[in-house]
């Protein structure tokens, strides 16, 4: 029987150990024991409830005015614009939006030895 264990390709260097615990698992499968070395990974996130909407709508409003003039009479002009758009949002958004470490339930997410 082969064992596999799925990661990113970042993980790679940051294993120290591997193995297939001989301990009973409630299961048809065993538990695949692993440790890594080195600093934690963290995993951030925008919270769009962390934005500071004010600075937001000021932003998008200075990008939107100077932004190219695009006539939307025809279909280019109309995706030009749209994309332009599309960008401000994301810009505008990225600025005022800062990001955090990511939770699960109520708990930051941590690497610990439990």
């Amino acid at each position: 029987m082969t064992d596999i264990t799925l990661g990113s390709f970042g993980f790679l260097e940051s294993f120290k150990t591997w193995e297939v615990s001989s301990k009973p698992s409630l299961s048809d499968h065993r538990h695949i024991l692993f440790t890594f070395e080195g600093s934690p990974p963290v995993c951030l996130i925008r919270n769009p409830r962390g934005t500071n909407w004010d600075p937001f709508r000021e932003g998008l409003k200075g990008i939107l005015e100077r932004g190219p003039k695009i006539n939307i009479e025809d279909e280019a002009g109309l995706g030009l614009a749209i994309h332009s758009v599309q960008q401000a949002l994301i810009s505008a958004y990225v600025k005022n939006c800062p990001l955090t470490s990511a939770m699960t339930g109520k708990h930051y997410l941590k690497w610990t030895y439990e």
